[in-house]
């Protein structure tokens, strides 16, 4: 049985503007095939948990890199709707914000006033990466 793992906003600090949650959860339960049995992303992709590990930290160089600059909307490319201030992948369980094990997990500190409008009304709900990936058969 394969479950759609949607990454939503999992906490909201609306006095520090601040939203928290899962960026990307693992596959770690694969068939005899190789496909993952327990958790796809909304677009039907999947990483392991190496590949999660690497697009993290890849992400961590590309905020040094552009001096924080890498917080876009709706995969527009242009930065400047907020700042990383955390970015990990969890070492345990946490479970008020829905984390598991070997989660990538973000806080992002929004900085563009529409957009904060945005997410307190509900048009925005959740992260996304963009990303390019070789799919092997």
């Amino acid at each position: 049985m394969k479950k759609q793992f949607e990454v939503a906003i999992a906490k909201v600090d609306k006095d520090n503007k601040i939203v928290e949650g899962v960026v990307y959860r693992p596959s770690k339960v694969f068939d005899k095939d190789g496909k993952p049995t327990d958790h796809i992303d909304t677009q039907g992709d999947w990483m392991t948990e190496d590949d999660v590990k690497k697009a993290c930290h890849n992400f961590t160089k590309k905020m040094a890199i552009t001096k924080g600059q890498v917080v876009d909307k709706a995969h527009n490319e242009k930065a400047g709707y907020g700042h990383v201030v955390e970015n990990y992948i969890a070492k345990v369980d946490i479970p008020d914000i829905g984390v598991k094990v070997g989660d990538w997990v973000a806080a992002i500190e929004v900085t563009d006033e529409k957009t904060w409008k945005e997410i307190t009304k509900g048009d925005i709900t959740g992260f996304s990466i963009g990303g390019r990936a070789v799919y092997e058969k």
